[in-house]
């Protein structure tokens, strides 16, 4: 059971930075959190909505800059299902309609996702393979962070307590982009983002990895990519061994760039 604790809402953007602190956790979908303090793994003594944040649940798109901005509390549900995010991010929406289950889809969300740092987790690859930036509020200042910055290990980011994520600018997809997982669970076991032209390859690895890696070959670099597989740090648990996992990636990565991994 959950313990007893506090609620602080509000609709401004500065008075939820004034609030969050170690004591003070931010949520917005719950669907991370709650399952943390169900366990005992975080007992804040308040928990501080975001969910009614307008500055939190926008999507913007900027075509000069070729970027679609995204809001922290914007839903799984809802970035699968905006007309910019699938014309501009169309491998980011279908990722994001294939996320858990209904349920996690229509009240989990984006920043959610990525603050949590779950390494099986489909969106963190495919934004590190977008290049895509994240921008970190407090009430004492703003930071700008790559996603690869902001995840730096298993259930780990470099936020400060009273910090929160605001925004994710995502550059607009490039032609040749996939995402591909193998999913057991509710959770992928294994994710690859790939972004494939004729002058190189770009591999990222998820899931199975404590954080998204990503590796930038030229195209043809079959002993870079076989370096690449073989040092990778693959998890070892219910989903199967790591050489399992190096096995299926090896056979993804040799049908889809057409050489051995």
């Amino acid at each position: 059971m959950l313990p007893e604790l506090g609620l602080v809402r509000s609709d401004d953007l500065d008075g939820v930075l004034a609030a969050v602190d170690y004591d003070h956790a931010p949520y917005a979908g719950g669907t991370e959190l709650v399952p943390a303090m169900g366990l005992g793994l975080r007992r804040p003594a308040a928990v501080v909505d975001l969910k009614r944040v307008e500055a939190l649940r926008g999507i913007d798109v900027d075509a000069g800059a070729a970027t679609v901005t995204i809001g922290a509390a914007v839903t799984h549900r809802r970035l699968s299902d905006h007309p910019a995010v699938r014309e501009h991010l169309p491998t980011l929406a279908a990722a994001a309609s294939r996320v858990g289950n209904a349920r996690v889809r229509s009240t989990g969300t984006v920043g959610g996702n990525l603050c949590f740092a779950e390494p099986r987790s489909d969106l963190g690859c495919v934004l590190v393979a977008l290049g895509a930036t994240a921008e970190v509020r407090s009430a004492r200042v703003t930071r700008t962070l790559s996603i690869d910055e902001l995840i730096v290990g298993a259930f780990e980011t470099s936020l400060e307590p009273d910090e929160i994520l605001t925004t994710i600018a995502v550059p607009f997809e490039p032609p040749g982009m996939s995402y591909w997982k193998l999913q057991s669970y509710e959770r992928p076991t294994l994710g690859v983002a790939l972004v494939v032209s004729e002058s190189r390859w770009e591999v990222t690895v998820g899931a199975a990895t404590e954080r998204p890696t990503r590796a930038v070959l030229a195209a043809g670099d079959t002993a870079g990519l076989a370096a690449f597989v073989d040092g990778l740090e693959l998890s070892d648990d219910m989903t199967g061994p790591p050489e399992y996992k190096r096995s299926v990636l090896r056979s993804h990565l040799g049908r889809n760039l057409g050489a051995t991994a």
